[in-house]
């Protein structure tokens, strides 16, 4: 759901430790599966860092899985 859906994403993370991730995003990479532009986060967690692709054009969809080796909230309503 936009740059702003990504956030929202990102912000609900918890690290393995329970801490919350820090992430900046690194660029867009191309067409993803559905033909649309991916964007990348770079996420970290202390020292470990994650490259993760995003698609934001997906209106009104909520993600509700975590990345592997996260834990996630429960999604708060816009």
């Amino acid at each position: 759901d936009m740059p702003l859906g990504e956030r929202r994403y990102l912000d609900r993370l918890h690290c393995a430790d329970g801490s919350r991730p820090s992430y900046i995003r690194v660029g867009s990479f191309g067409p993803g599966p559905y033909g649309t532009i991916l964007d990348g986060y770079e996420v970290k967690c202390g020292t470990a860092t994650s490259l993760v692709f995003m698609d934001m054009y997906h209106a009104g969809y909520v993600e509700t899985q975590a990345l592997p080796g996260f834990q996630i909230d429960a999604p708060i309503s816009p």
